[in-house]
Formats: structure tokens, sequence, C-alpha cells
């Protein structure tokens, strides 16, 4: 019996909701063509065990993780079966390697659009460093957006390799944060610093939303240890899914099973350029990134709202009784004038403290929270498109449909379509 198509995604960690979400990608699209789909997790991915895979499967691909990049596995290892990393560094021996990566760039944006809401008077970055390559984008996004706005942006960097260093990051970070001014608005790089300047404004006797306001990026897992605060902390989601799908395909493409999509084929790609805007997602999964054309990127989801960047609402008790009740009901059909109704004056003193306190109208905030509801929906493949509207809170699929083609630049079913097969 003709054994069927192997993937293997080799170094995860399967303890990492980044890794489980890559995972699931990679599956969705080998079930649809009944491939199947091996793990080699990180603990047991020596380049002896890598070889004895190798040899046992006979892949046709492997999808890669390479953190940390000093003990990754390179591109030499896999000898000549195709591979197609996650996030591949801008570094010897890794320029000409395959891989898949966020709009970094896109992120940054995203991330500043949330902040900038509430007009903060300051800004700050929070990094790893500058060896990181999504890092790097990340922050030079950021920082031409406050540019372009006329804003001072404080760049600070906090390296740290594992976890074990993680309580020393936040010791180093304690006096930074002392020192930003009064509302300023801090963009952590990826959920992990968010946190950790999280921890490091509590002991520094800063609180978010309204000494400081905070923003982190990936939309990972909240660690166990320190859950609770990790949850209440706003991140730019990223679509891990849909990394891991296309890297299926873009292995299947390399080993001559699938037929590859030519960039012109992408609309949202015109003259070597992408037509990202800020707040938008567009997709551009087959646009290389700068300096490697073997790298394809893809756009990230929206912002996880939480507390940490809901304006200054501590001084307005009852803007943030409204949020709450957004967050319980906008997906039961609250309507912005239903909510006004509930809170004493007009509803235009109402639309006006809201404004000062979020940073957005009450309306933008329903329909963030009913648009993350859709896309929890539409990740369930048996779900009904026609059903989402009724359970999302939209009036009917029209509207919803509108709402979503402005977004993210696609309809639901093509949305669907390309995470799912």
């Amino acid at each position: 019996m003709t054994m069927a198509p192997t993937i293997i995604y080799a170094d995860c960690s399967l303890r990492s909701g980044i890794d489980r979400r890559r995972l699931g990608g990679l599956r969705r699209y080998a079930a649809a063509r009944k491939w199947r789909v091996e793990t080699l997790e990180h603990g047991d991915c020596s380049p002896a065990a890598l070889r004895e895979a190798l040899a046992r499967l006979h892949p046709i691909g492997c999808a890669a993780e390479c953190w940390p990049p000093k003990t990754a596995l390179r591109p030499a290892a896999f000898g000549r079966v195709p591979v197609v990393y996650f996030e591949p560094p801008d570094a010897p021996g890794w320029r000409h390697a395959h891989g898949m990566s966020c709009d970094n760039a896109a992120v940054g944006r995203l991330a500043f659009e949330e902040l900038s809401s509430t007009r903060p008077p300051a800004y700050a970055v929070v990094s790893c460093g500058r060896g990181r390559r999504w890092a790097n984008e990340r922050t030079d996004s950021f920082l031409e957006c406050c540019r372009k706005a006329g804003a001072d942006c404080d760049v600070a960097q906090f390296p740290f390799e594992s976890a074990d260093e993680f309580d020393d990051c936040v010791g180093r970070m304690v006096p930074w944060v002392a020192a930003l001014p009064h509302r300023c608005a801090v963009f952590a790089v990826n959920d992990l610093y968010a946190l950790a300047a999280a921890k490091a404004m509590a002991a520094a006797g800063r609180s978010f939303p309204r000494s400081l306001t905070l923003i982190g990026a990936d939309g990972d897992d909240p660690p166990p240890w320190d859950r609770e605060l990790a949850q209440t902390i706003s991140s730019v989601r990223l679509d891990f899914e849909l990394g891991g799908y296309r890297a299926a395909k873009m292995l299947g493409e390399r080993a001559g099973i699938v037929h590859k999509s030519p960039i012109a084929n992408c609309p949202q790609v015109a003259n070597g350029k992408s037509n990202s805007k800020i707040g938008t997602c567009w997709q551009s999964s087959q646009f290389p990134i700068e300096n490697n054309p073997n790298v394809s990127i893809f756009p990230p989801l929206m912002v996880d709202r939480r507390k940490s960047t809901r304006g200054y609402g501590r001084r307005e008790p009852r803007i943030l009784e409204a949020v709450e009740m957004i967050r319980r009901e906008a997906c039961d059909g609250l309507t912005a004038a239903n909510l006004a109704k509930r809170f004493p004056g007009t509803r235009q003193l109402f639309d006006l403290r809201f404004r000062e306190a979020m940073g957005h109208s009450p309306l933008d905030e329903i329909i963030h929270v009913r648009m993350e509801r859709v896309l929890e929906l539409l990740a369930q493949p048996d779900f009904p498109i026609s059903a989402i509207a009724d359970f999302s809170g939209f009036p009917s699929e029209r509207v919803l449909q509108k709402h979503f083609l402005a977004r993210f630049h696609s309809s639901m079913r093509e949305w669907r379509k390309a995470r799912q097969g």
C-alpha cells in the first residue's frame, strides 16, 4: 500500500498556543488532501532525531520553528527535503530559506492605531533587541507612525533568552517604566514582553489604563503562572492558523504536488508593493519580505481589546460599565442607541464621554466585539455562514458582509476557504 504524503512539523512546542495553531493550519490543509502530519517536538528534535525521521517517513517536506535561532535546525540539516520555516531569522545561513512570516510592519501600524486613539502625549516601545527581524520590523513600523504623527517615542531593549530570565527582565524594566511620562502609550513587540512590562508597571506603582496604556502582539495563550494579568493586556492577534495552512501549501508547491500561484494573481499586490492600510487586514500571503524573496507574508487579524488600552476610563466609571455591557451583550443585538438610554443625559453627551475615555465611539466598540465573535464562528468549519449574523449580533447577513469586506477585504466565504481548504 502506498504511504500517504507526509509533512513533518519539526522543532515545535505543543505547549505553545502559537505552535498549536500553526499545527492546526498544517493539519487542515493536509486533511483536505489526505496527507499526514507528524511532529518532532522541541525537546526531542536533535539533528540525529531529524535524520531518523526523514529516513523513516520520507516526507514531501518539513515545516520548522527556528526559535531560538542559536539552537534551531538550519536548512542544511534537512538535506534535499524542502523546508519552510516560521519567521526565519535574517542571519547567515538563513537568508535564502523558504518561510512564512506575519506582516510585522502591519502589526506595528495596528498597535499604533489602537494606542493613538486617545491621543497620548508620548509613546514607547519595549523590545527584545535588534537581533530579531520580526521585532525590528514591528519596532521600525511603529516608529515611522510616531514620526508621521510628530510624536516622541522612546525605545528600550531588554533581551532575555529563556523563561528562567523572565523575572530578571522584569526587574530591569522597572526603572525605565517608572520614568515614563504620564499617559505614555507603550507597545511591546510581543505578548511575553507586554506581560513583563505589565509586571514592571505594577512594581513601579504605575497602572493601566489611567497612568499608562499597553499593547502586545501575537494573541498567544497566556502563561499559566500569570494568566489573570495576561488576560487584561490588549494584543494584535496574528493569524497563525493561516500561516500553518499556507506553509503546507508552499511545501506542496515545492514538492510539485500543488501548482504554484503567481504573485500577479494576488490583487492586493501591485508594482512590488502592498497596499495595506493602518487598521485593515489585507491578504498578501504571496508577497515576499524584504531581502528574502522566498519568504511569504500573511496579515494580522485584529486587535484584541482589553483593559490595558481602554482609554483612561477609570476617571469615568460609567464608561467602563458601558464597555462591560458591550462585551456581554453586543452579540445579542445591543445597539449604541439602546446602550446610551441606560445612562443619564443625552445620547450626544454619552457618545462624547465615551470617545473621550476610549478613543472611539460606542458603535465602533460594539462592531469590534461582534467581529471577534464572527472570526470565532468562521473558524468552525461546520458552522453555516448564513447563520453567523444571527449569532454575532448583526441585524442581517448583508450588513455583516459589508462590515467584513470593509475590514478584511474579502468575503466570509473566501476568508474561510483560504484557511480551511
